[in-house]
């Protein structure tokens, strides 16, 4: 529900980027195919979400072309109303996504602490929501897992 970024950035896909260029953190999260967790860049000490996927489970499920849609589509969008991929990188075990850190919560979280919410919260969530699905539109793209949690 909220963003916190150091800044936006520009993007470069060329410079080579390691997991060794970040502090790993907090674990925030766990998905079919790996984890999340926070990390701080160890130079700008921009704070990111750093997915990262098991490489072999990914084969195993044969997941292999999904999970490199994910990166290219991730690649492609660049939205204020969206996760914006950062770097992405990989080594012999894992593939790594550093993304936007959305330290406000998801829409799940906000309804378990909050309770119901006000029209006007609902409007302006749904709105955000309505701006970020849009902008993947425009782009060609469907959210096939749209839900409170990844909201």
């Amino acid at each position: 529900m909220g963003g916190v970024c150091c800044k936006p950035e520009v993007i470069d896909f060329t410079a080579a980027v390691e997991l060794k260029h970040f502090e790993l953190q907090t674990a925030i999260g766990k998905g079919a195919f790996g984890k999340v967790k926070v990390v701080q860049h160890k130079n700008t000490k921009c704070k990111y979400a750093l997915k990262y996927i098991d490489k072999k489970m990914c084969v195993d499920m044969k997941a292999v072309d999904c999970i490199i849609q994910e990166r290219f589509l991730l690649e492609d969008i660049q939205s204020l109303f969206t996760c914006n991929l950062r770097y992405a990188f990989q080594d012999d075990e894992n593939l790594f996504m550093v993304i936007d850190l959305m330290l406000g919560g998801d829409l799940r979280y906000l309804l378990n602490t909050k309770g119901p919410l006000s029209e006007e919260l609902v409007q302006f969530y749904m709105a955000e929501c309505v701006l970020g699905i849009s902008y993947l539109h425009s782009k060609n793209i469907v959210h096939r897992d749209l839900k409170p949690d990844n909201s």
